[in-house]
């Protein structure tokens, strides 16, 4: 694992201010058009099971979505559907103001110290909206100060460099990036409000160098050269988790069915098949090596690093 100096931070750190406003223009046509729907909380934990078995609890600041990727599986769920702003997905969303309140007071009574959280299972914690509101920092400071067992953030913007020094007092957390391909074609295809690979790369890079402990999410799977997916992961993460679409979405790829039709439209037929993750699993493995690179359920409910650190 990788750690920084002062100096490291230091230089890395005249770079945040474009970086942030990097994200947002990633995000460009989704900030312009979603609807704010700021509103608080009841809770701000909730217990987890299924997928995230090896989780207590998921932790969401936010919820909708700005990114609006194309094989999102969380428009056909329960969040999407029973919204109560009559809006499509990635047109809305609801950040919930009270988070940081809520997360101190469960802190208080001594309800993080066994806590395995996953952050967030359905919507970014650096949307956007994160920027101005912070409310995810806001959590993230809480728990610098009442330390979970384990806690992963799950993003696939670069604003998460704006909190690696926070991160970095946390002792059990894994920053895991979102990156299902390095074809930047491919990323405007399936995934047009987000940002680039360029982008989170460098945030990868720069999240180890600060002695953050990293994982890279190529999940779902999309279309890509995987000798240049792990040539540009090498120097980056700690370890790679790779999954599809049909184990990943929870119900056998029958919510990715758009997605699918999509990679098909676009000639990428071998991407729209089962089996198409372990084959770019062997690909990662065979270049970085067996225990850096792990699949689907199993891997991200794989916590063996929080007993490590």
């Amino acid at each position: 694992m990788a750690h920084s100096t002062e100096s490291d931070l230091d230089d890395a750190s005249a770079h945040d201010a474009s970086a942030h406003d990097a994200s947002v223009r990633d995000a460009g046509e989704a900030t312009r058009r979603r609807q704010l729907f700021p509103r608080p909380a009841h809770s701000i934990l909730t217990r987890t099971g299924g997928f995230l078995s090896g989780f207590t609890h998921s932790l969401q600041p936010y919820s909708g979505c700005q990114f609006s990727c194309r094989y999102c599986y969380v428009r056909e769920m329960t969040v999407q559907r029973a919204n109560p702003f009559g809006l499509p997905w990635s047109r809305w969303l609801a950040p919930k103001t009270n988070a940081p309140e809520l997360l101190w007071r469960t802190a208080r009574r001594g309800g993080l110290e066994a806590a395995r959280i996953f952050c967030s299972s359905a919507t970014d914690p650096y949307t956007p909206a994160e920027r101005k509101l912070g409310l995810t920092r806001g959590c993230l400071e809480v728990m610098a100060r009442h330390p979970p067992a384990a806690l992963v953030v799950q993003t696939r913007s670069p604003l998460v460099l704006r909190d690696r020094a926070v991160l970095a007092r946390i002792p059990h957390v894994l920053v895991s990036v979102s990156l299902p391909t390095v074809d930047e074609g491919v990323r405007r295809l399936m995934e047009p409000d987000s940002p680039s690979v360029a982008r989170r790369l460098d945030a990868l890079a720069r999240l180890r160098r600060a002695g953050l402990r990293t994982q890279a999410a190529v999940a779902p799977v999309l279309p890509g050269d995987p000798a240049a997916l792990a040539r540009a992961l090498d120097g980056c993460v700690d370890r790679v988790v790779v999954d599809d679409f049909f184990r990943g979405d929870g119900a056998g790829g029958r919510r990715s069915r758009g997605a699918l039709e999509r990679l098909r439209a676009a000639g990428y037929e071998r991407f729209a098949e089962p089996g198409m993750a372990a084959e770019v699993a062997r690909e990662l493995r065979r270049h970085l090596g067996s225990e850096r690179v792990l699949e689907s359920e199993a891997g991200f409910n794989d916590l063996a690093w929080a007993s490590s650190v």
